[in-house]
């Protein structure tokens, strides 16, 4: 039944990602926000909760204000997720602009893999699709599989159509540990709760907050410099990339100390422009649990 459905939807997917993205933001502004926001309310409760305990000194005027920001953009994301299924190179060049992306010149010519830490923050999908045709190392996206493996070859060749390689989360330490022909950049979005008993904890937009470890023990075990990377909305549909390094040399790195420096580039960058990041997630649904301390907990060792 899911390869019936998905042969007969394909020529209707393509058909509506080739239209010009004028046309996909009024989609964007008159049926899937209004679907969204007003008639279904995808998700309400769980962003108004996630933004009220984020931020408890803002009124509910301006939670509100957030929240309606929040789904606009998410409806726009929406629209340019299935934009890249036929988005052609030079488009996505002239929508996505990089800064400083000459600073991986030097790892690579040093034969140095690297780790790229982030958020679901802004649309990581064009950025994650456009980092190999401006970086010299190779791009490692890992993802969660899909419940429909046609839905999945189908996202799996749009992120991939310029370059990147993608494969499953689980085979991450599979995929560091072969043999490569170049450098690599391996790419983790960590901003998703992680089960209290393998996370590492810190205080985060004024909540106990869970992050996956993957980030730091790649990084210090394989001593991968470690960088954020940062995503900005110039105007609708154009963003701007910019990378801060968290460390040249993560095995000499406290530990925790990548982990607290992602988190807190990360809150920054939420703080600046709340209504990019993804509230509709359910970011806290994991309790710290008691007798636990922030930091590791003690099942990292295990």
């Amino acid at each position: 039944m899911q390869a019936i459905l998905y042969y007969l939807s394909l020529p209707f997917i393509y058909l509506f990602s080739s239209l010009p993205l004028s046309v996909l933001y009024g989609f964007s502004d008159y049926l899937v926000f209004p679907l969204m926001y007003h008639l279904t309310g995808y998700r309400r409760k769980v962003v108004r909760e996630n933004l009220v305990n984020s931020f408890p000194e803002k009124t509910t005027e301006e939670i509100k204000a957030i929240e309606v920001k929040f789904y606009h953009y998410l409806s726009d994301l929406f629209i340019e997720i299935f934009k890249g299924f036929t988005i052609s190179k030079d488009q996505i060049r002239k929508r996505i602009s990089f800064e400083k992306n000459d600073i991986f010149q030097k790892w690579y010519d040093e034969n140095k893999d690297c780790v790229m830490s982030a958020g679901h923050y802004g649309n990581h999908e064009w950025v994650c699709m456009t980092m190999p045709l401006y970086m010299p190392h190779q791009i490692k996206v890992p993802y969660r599989a899909f419940s429909n493996t046609y839905m999945e070859g189908l996202f799996n060749r749009a992120r991939s159509i310029f370059g990147a390689h993608m494969f499953p989360t689980h085979n991450t330490y599979r995929e560091i540990m072969q043999k490569h022909t170049q450098p690599f950049i391996v790419c983790l979005a960590n901003d998703q709760s992680a089960q209290p008993d393998k996370a590492y904890w810190t205080r985060f937009l004024n909540q106990d907050t869970s992050f996956f470890v993957g980030t730091e023990k790649i990084a210090k075990r394989f001593n991968m410099p470690v960088f954020f990377t940062k995503i900005k909305q110039v105007k609708r549909g154009y963003y701007h990339v910019s990378f801060e390094l968290i460390s040249e040399n993560p095995a000499e790195e406290p530990e925790g100390a990548l982990m607290e420096k992602h988190a807190k580039i990360l809150e920054d960058e939420i703080k600046a422009a709340p209504e990019f990041w993804l509230w509709s997630h359910r970011r806290w649904k994991h309790k710290m649990p008691e007798g636990v301390s922030y930091g590791f907990n003690i099942a990292k060792k295990d």
